[in-house]
């Protein structure tokens, strides 16, 4: 399904969904769900519907040990003394966390046995098995394990209608990119009957195409570039090569991921469904700890709720910083928790990725750089009020974010190179071997962006800056737009609109790749 067969089933469903009975648009929604998954890969479709049978039974089994305990306790109130009670409730999460662990094992073992066995062989020098990867799997799996770990917390209510849960699941347009959904801001979306609004529909409508100018003009465009630079033979390329190459990475993963996002929360939004914001435009980062909160957001927070702050309030790290008070003094045992915390969140996020030696050192790099900045984080304060003391403020602002920007690239030679050597290589080269002279338009046109892709490239790129900008500003884009006159207006939507259907087939472009986070 290609992505203008993506975006029409949306607006044939949107279509559909508004005409239907409110009391079963929800059901609607499932059943173009699942449709849309049996079409994109039918030989996958027990797989999600095991993660969510699964999943919801755990959840729907853990509530009734809660409700059945708390019963007990009611029941005897009179009787039982204090600790009675705390005994009961003791013992119930005791089998509550049977459960939930069952649960865990068996959908990360899934997502294990088919993402990682060919990294494995691979390790051991065996051929590869190609075993099929479910499409979404990585989201649909975090989305549910989430909602699962929320029920044994507390936070959340089991669901006690399996089909809604499945719905929650299985949403077709986030299961190409997420974001990974919490089932608190979502679930209520899914199965309330929203009424049509066109409002609403105008700006999913925006955004879609915004989405699809993204990935098809931009990211699709300078993929030929980029697969050049990084398939080429070590010593064929000069260090200015891997600069341009790193540089047309970072552009072409930004507006394939973003755009995608876009994409399909422009789908949602035709539904009346507002999905959570996964990117805040992370290229204007003051940080690397910034540049994470902003880039794949709902991973970020996941993470950070399920296991980051887990891990750093276990005993063994609350002991260890209790210890390194005491030799190093009180900020670096409050900073030691974050800053192992962040050292392996980051490896599961290299390891999420793939388990090859590429992103695991690519996870590494960015975990031990945030563990640093948390231990020496009142140093770079002291550091940082020095500097803007000394320089203006919006001067020292682009300093930091072009600081940042260059941490973030020489993390992704980890992330785009097969192997760790060849990134480490071509980095090298950047230092020993420059040969600036190699970047000519002819060298551009053998990479697969002739002149004219490439005039076209720098456009729209300086106009995805221009806009991101505005809106880093505070600018309301897309309300902006629909507010202008109608014809600055109808103007403005055809010019997008057009060049989608222009730029999006013509040159490099006409050949559309398939979602990069397709693979994860």
């Amino acid at each position: 399904m290609s992505l203008f067969q993506l975006a029409a089933y949306g607006a044939v469903c949107c279509a559909v969904y508004y005409l239907v009975p409110r009391r079963i648009r929800w059901m609607f929604l499932l059943a173009a769900s699942l449709g849309f998954y049996a079409f994109r890969a039918a030989a996958c479709l027990p797989f999600i519907l095991l993660t969510a049978l699964s999943v919801w039974g755990a959840a729907l089994r853990m509530g009734r040990i809660s409700e059945a305990c708390e019963a007990q306790i009611r029941e005897k109130k009179d009787s039982l003394a204090p600790a009675d009670r705390k005994n009961l409730r003791r013992e119930a999460k005791g089998r509550k966390r049977v459960v939930m662990l069952a649960a865990l094992v068996l959908n990360f073992a899934i997502l294990a046995v088919l993402k990682y066995t060919d990294d494995v062989r691979g390790w051991l020098g065996l051929s590869r098995l190609g075993l099929l990867l479910p499409l979404g799997i990585s989201f649909y799996t975090f989305q549910s394990t989430g909602y699962l770990l929320d029920v044994y917390n507390g936070k959340t209510a089991p669901q006690r209608n399996p089909a809604k849960f499945c719905l929650f699941v299985s949403f077709f347009p986030q299961l190409l990119q997420g974001p990974i959904a919490r089932y608190d801001d979502l679930s209520a979306q899914l199965t309330e009957p929203h009424d049509f609004d066109a409002q609403t529909v105008k700006r999913g409508a925006v955004l879609l195409f915004w989405g699809l100018l993204k990935k098809l003009v931009i990211a699709d465009r300078v993929l030929p570039l980029v697969d050049a630079v990084f398939s080429a033979e070590a010593g064929s390329m000069g260090g200015a090569a891997a600069v341009v190459g790193v540089l047309a990475y970072s552009l072409q993963q930004y507006c394939d991921f973003s755009g995608g996002i876009d994409l399909i929360t422009g789908i949602a939004e035709l539904f009346g469904i507002r999905l959570a914001p996964n990117f805040k435009r992370p290229y204007f980062s003051v940080s690397l700890a910034d540049f994470w909160r902003r880039w794949h957001i709902s991973l970020g927070a996941w993470m950070r709720d399920y296991v980051f702050y887990p891990f750093a309030l276990t005993r063994p790290v609350t002991r260890l910083s209790k210890a390194a008070k005491k030799r190093f003094g009180a900020e670096f045992a409050r900073a030691l928790p974050a800053a192992l915390g962040n050292i392996l969140v980051f490896l599961l996020v290299g390891v999420w990725h793939g388990a090859t030696s590429n992103y695991i050192l690519w996870g590494l790099y960015n975990g031990v750089l945030l563990a640093l900045s948390a231990l020496l984080e009142p140093a770079f304060r002291r550091l940082n009020e020095r500097h803007a003391a000394l320089t203006s403020g919006r001067g020292f602002h682009v300093f930091r974010v072009l600081r940042t920007f260059v941490i973030v690239n020489i993390g992704w030679f980890f992330d785009r190179c097969a192997h760790a050597g060849d990134a480490l290589s071509m980095m090298g080269r950047v230092v020993t071997d420059l040969r600036a002279e190699q970047i000519t338009a002819e060298w551009l046109g053998q990479c697969g962006l002739p002149a004219p892709d490439a005039a076209v490239l720098a456009a729209y790129t300086l106009l995805l800056f221009g806009v991101s900008l505005a809106a880093e500003r505070g600018v309301q884009v897309r309300d902006g737009l629909l507010r202008l006159p109608l014809p600055l207006r109808w103007a403005l939507l055809y010019a997008l609109i057009f060049s989608v259907l222009i730029f999006g087939v013509w040159g490099s472009g006409f050949n559309e790749a398939s979602f990069i986070y397709f693979q994860f």
